[in-house]
């Protein structure tokens, strides 16, 4: 005998955006998050595609930028309160080194390693 859960599924589903939708006033836009992520990094990867280096990079921290409304006094406050120095450290931490760093490192060690005739 074979049991078909998808209608089980389907119901959960159902019954979950009928929760969700049910605050809603009438003609209002409700964003799904899946839209919203796709949305961000569809962003990010245009913004992102030209840099010469396919990776995630210093750049990704732009993201949260389509997500807020920045005023002058955000920005200035960002400004005073975070340092540059702070950003790189995380950067380091979490990204590791960028392939522009790694190329600029094996390229300088071959320069010096060669000899003339």
């Amino acid at each position: 005998m074979e049991v078909d859960f998808s209608k089980g599924f389907a119901q959960k589903i159902l019954g979950y955006l009928t929760g969700e939708i049910s605050g809603l006033k009438s003609g209002q836009t409700l964003l799904a998050t899946s839209d919203v992520l796709e949305s961000l990094f569809g962003k990010y990867k245009q913004f992102s595609s030209r840099s010469p280096f396919k990776q995630i990079s210093q750049i990704f921290l732009s993201i949260c930028l389509s997500t807020m409304n920045l005023t002058t006094t955000l920005v200035k406050e960002a400004l005073e309160t975070v340092r540059f120095l702070d950003v790189e450290d995380w950067s380091n931490q979490v990204l590791g080194q960028s392939m522009l760093s790694k190329r600029r490192i094996l390229f300088s060690a071959a320069i010096d390693d060669t000899e003339t005739a």
